[in-house]
């Protein structure tokens, strides 16, 4: 469902759906990602993973977005909470401790609100979210009331040593955006640190919320060390097996993680001279097409594109949907030391800062 300080909702349905253009019939089954109106003048909505987030893209002179306010208010958002209780609590009552935590949350604990407006030269975009906070502060106590000792901290996906690089050391580092005009989002969830308890896992980079097909460029100079041209969707079921070995471990096996679940991959060495200290490499995962110039030992040169985006490795993608695209783009950092991701156990308040000032799009 959605929430509206009612002066919002008037000002937004004044400027986007106006009162000469009959709104578009709503549509059944909206999923995750969804275009609506007239072909070049279309609204999309867009989900992030989890459903915490949700983007609504309005381009300039579009049709009525009712349906998707409609769609919004109309959602049983409670699957959000599923998140919590996989893999964290035994199979058998996981049902009964979902009704406990619903019935524990306050009445409008699981509807969107409205938290940003920003508009840009050809659209207008709405940004909402549910209150992660709220959230979890009442069911993460629960979860441990009825949970195995130690099951509900989530590990980081891998760390060879525990001292990665100071960011304040990187502050002179620019990359290109993978995609261009996308900044970096801000929500947490998207970005480094953020857990993904489906795989028992840490997010180690950045999501970048995008429509299915957008071009995809490397970030710096380069050379092919992957490129999964070949990659074979896994079955829906397959997927939920290898989640269950996730399950049993504690943490994403990291050959489920580097094989699976990034999808069609692009992986580009950058060498020791892009980070001083360090060989640096960056990943492109979710990939629904990779050029066919990208080879492994080919060279690339930043911004060269290398492919497009999609939804590869996902829920969704084994669902046979094009819902959820987006590019999940990550650095990895070595030395003789260990192996870390950029922003490896930095606090939010320092991340993003960081991440925001170290794209460009020159």
């Amino acid at each position: 469902m959605i929430c509206f300080p009612f002066l919002h909702l008037l000002v937004l349905l004044t400027l986007f759906t106006g009162c000469s253009i009959p709104p578009d019939p709503s549509p059944s089954g909206l999923p995750k990602t969804r275009s609506i109106g007239t072909a070049g003048n279309v609204s999309i909505l867009t989900f992030s993973e989890d459903k915490f987030y949700a983007t609504v893209t309005i381009p300039h002179g579009s049709q009525s977005i009712e349906p998707i306010f409609k769609k919004l208010m109309a959602d049983d958002n409670t699957d959000v909470l599923d998140q919590y209780l996989d893999g964290t609590v035994n199979e058998d009552i996981a049902l009964e401790i979902k009704d406990v935590i619903i019935a524990s949350l306050p009445d409008g604990a699981l509807d969107y609100r409205f938290t940003e407006f920003t508009t840009a030269p050809s659209s207008s975009i709405l940004q909402l979210a549910i209150d992660r906070n709220l959230i979890e502060s009442i069911v993460l106590p629960i979860i441990k009331k009825y949970t195995y000792p130690g099951a509900v901290p989530i590990l980081p996906l891998f760390s060879v040593s525990t001292t990665p690089p100071v960011l304040n050391s990187l502050k002179s580092l620019k990359l290109l955006l993978p995609c261009e005009n996308v900044p970096v989002p801000e929500q947490q969830l998207l970005l480094p640190n953020a857990p993904r308890a489906y795989r028992h896992g840490t997010h180690r980079g950045i999501d970048f919320y995008v429509n299915w097909g957008t071009p995809v460029q490397a970030v710096a100079d380069g050379v092919i060390t992957r490129a999964e041209h070949s990659y074979q969707e896994m079955s829906a079921d397959f997927r939920l097996d290898v989640l269950g070995d996730a399950k049993i471990m504690g943490r994403t096996p990291s050959d489920v993680f580097e094989h699976l679940l990034l999808g069609q991959v692009v992986y580009i060495d950058h060498g020791f001279d892009l980070v001083p200290g360090y060989r640096a490499v960056t990943i492109y995962a979710h990939m629904s097409h990779i050029n066919s110039g990208i080879t492994v030992g080919s060279t690339v040169r930043r911004g060269e594109v290398i492919g497009q985006s999609g939804n590869t490795g996902t829920k969704d993608s084994t669902l046979k949907k094009k819902t959820g695209a987006h590019l999940h783009w990550e650095m990895i950092l070595q030395n003789k030391g260990g192996e870390y991701y950029l922003g490896q156990g930095e606090q939010y308040e320092v991340l993003y800062p960081f991440l925001a000032n170290l794209f460009t799009n020159r």
